[in-house]
């Protein structure tokens, strides 16, 4: 864990975790093992992030719809499931779901659930084709059925792609 990093008490962050600096992982969050938390990240309450999750640098999650400094906050679960990686400045939404193994692309604004293996980018975030486990574009058709495309660089026919 780098310095300057915030991590609050009742978090929980599992194995073999990078942390970058100016990270803060909000109570109740709970980390998956092996996450890269690049700096400046928040991960708020709400948010929950499985293994072999990449943050990139400055992504932001909300956990509220309708934030306002007074009053009580009303939190939104936001799924990130195992092997997501998301780029650079991208937003995260609450209420989203990003699927297994998705990819976010840099400065993303993500506002709709995100499927498995998928890729998606721009503002608001849309498919733009689909991705092997290894991260590399299996597709650039994001209407297409990539299950049995073979990824050019790992050689690997799993789980590209819906079923």
């Amino acid at each position: 864990m780098w310095h300057h990093a915030h991590v609050r008490e009742g978090a929980v962050l599992g194995r073999d975790c990078v942390v970058g600096k100016n990270v803060f992982v909000d109570a109740g969050v709970v980390v998956g093992d092996r996450v890269k938390v690049q700096n400046n990240v928040s991960v708020y309450h709400g948010v929950s992030i499985g293994d072999d999750v990449f943050l990139g640098p400055s992504c932001v999650f909300t956990n509220d719809l309708y934030p306002r400094a007074p009053g009580e906050w009303s939190i939104v679960p936001t799924p990130v499931h195992d092997g997501v990686s998301i780029g650079a400045n991208a937003t995260i939404v609450c209420g989203v779901d990003l699927g297994e193994w998705c990819v976010v692309g840099a400065g993303a604004v993500v506002t709709r659930d995100v499927l498995p293996y998928q890729l998606v980018l721009g503002n608001p975030a849309r498919p733009a084709g689909w991705v092997c486990r290894c991260g590399r574009v299996v597709s650039r058709d994001p209407d297409a059925n990539v299950v049995d495309t073979r990824c050019p660089t790992c050689m690997s026919s799993e789980g590209e792609g819906p079923t």
